[in-house]
C-alpha cells in the first residue's frame, strides 16, 4: 500500500510541477501582452494628441465621400451627362 501511496504522491506533485510551469509561461506571456497592448495605446494617444489621426480620418472621410458620389452619379446616371458637359 505505501508503494502505491508513494506512486500517487509522486505523479500529484509531477502534476503540480507541471501546472506551476505552465502558471508560469501564462504569466511571461501576459507580461508580453501588457507591454505590446502599453505600446499600442502609447503610440495610438500620440497620434491624437498630434492631430495626426485627425488628419488622417479627415483624408478618409473625403476619400469615402468622392466615393460615394462617383456610386450616386453611376446609380443615378449623372455622371455621363457631367462629362459631357463638361467636354461641350
Amino acid at each position: 500500500m505505501s508503494n502505491a501511496n508513494e506512486s500517487w504522491k509522486d505523479k500529484a506533485n509531477a502534476l503540480k510541477d507541471q501546472a506551476a510551469e505552465k502558471l508560469e509561461e501564462l504569466k511571461e506571456k501576459t507580461g508580453e501582452l501588457a507591454d505590446d497592448l502599453k505600446h499600442k495605446a502609447e503610440g495610438a494617444w500620440d497620434k491624437v494628441k498630434s492631430g495626426e489621426l485627425q488628419e488622417e480620418a479627415g483624408e478618409k472621410i473625403h476619400e469615402l465621400t468622392d466615393k460615394a458620389k462617383e456610386a450616386w452619379n453611376k446609380l443615378t446616371g449623372k455622371e455621363d451627362k457631367t462629362e459631357q458637359k463638361g467636354q461641350g
